[in-house]
């Protein structure tokens, strides 16, 4: 399994657009493994980040570069995006995982044991895991760690 790891960083979170959104592409499948945030304000700034499923996003991605963690690692088959061109994806209802935090230095970070990652599994349609706030519009840093079977 190929591990890729990647940031979003020092960014103006939005409530309408994802810190990033990871799409598995047809007969991709992948598990994200972590993932982390951190606020970089100073003053005191409530913030609350999800991570949830998603659907409906449209257009163009705005790439995000993803770093192999082992440098023979192949190139990753996932996309990683921080916005889309024309329509943000809809969050599901639901949060595989949410946390209220604040900006001013404040940092998040969660861990998967084993058989708690969130998995994507491409198919004709493709599935997406967003990460966006719920609250809170203040600089900050996203990551994750994703595993690619």
């Amino acid at each position: 399994m190929a591990r890729y790891a990647a940031t979003v960083k020092s960014i103006t979170a939005s409530t309408t657009d994802d810190n990033w959104a990871l799409t598995a592409g047809t007969g991709k499948s992948t598990k994200v493994i972590e993932v982390h945030w951190g606020g970089e304000t100073t003053t005191s700034t409530a913030m609350c980040t999800r991570v949830a499923r998603s659907s409906g996003q449209t257009g163009a991605t705005s790439a995000v570069t993803v770093a192999k963690t082992h440098p023979n690692s192949p190139t990753a088959g996932t996309i990683l995006a921080s916005t889309f061109a024309t329509t943000q994806p809809t969050l599901d209802g639901g949060d595989l995982f949410a946390e209220s935090w604040n900006a001013h230095g404040g940092v998040v970070r969660w861990l998967a044991a084993p058989g708690e990652e969130f998995v994507l599994i491409g198919a004709a349609t493709e599935t997406v895991i967003s990460c966006r706030n719920s609250v809170g519009t203040a600089t900050s840093t996203y990551g994750l760690l994703h595993e690619e079977d």
